[in-house]
């Protein structure tokens, strides 16, 4: 037979013990879950000939309408995002060939 433990419980696991600091962590954790998903979905975008401004704007339109007002990421992080995945501006650069096109 188990003892009970200090607090009356039956077993220690029954017990939730949480970090204080665990809030602060999780959501670092899901900030960067959230910023991961999104460079893939640019570079994806990218690969597939979009452009910057409707890559932007799908991103956008992508976390608006997962959180609606006051998501993880505001629009100048999804601006440096959407850099990232396409390199810097180059005037006179065309996008990436599609499958098939002419060299």
């Amino acid at each position: 037979m188990s003892r009970p433990s200090s607090t009356g419980l039956p077993f220690d696991w029954m017990e939730s013990r949480r970090a204080v600091e665990r809030p602060k962590i999780d959501r670092a954790r899901r900030e960067t879950m959230y910023r991961a998903e999104l460079e893939e979905r640019a570079a994806l975008l990218h690969r597939l000939g979009f452009s910057r401004e409707r890559t932007r704007a799908r991103l956008l339109a992508n976390l608006d309408w997962d959180f609606g007002a006051g998501g993880p990421l505001d629009a100048a992080a999804v601006e440096a995002i959407v850099e990232r995945a396409f390199g810097p501006a180059t005037p006179g650069k065309s996008a990436p060939r599609g499958k098939g096109g002419p060299r």
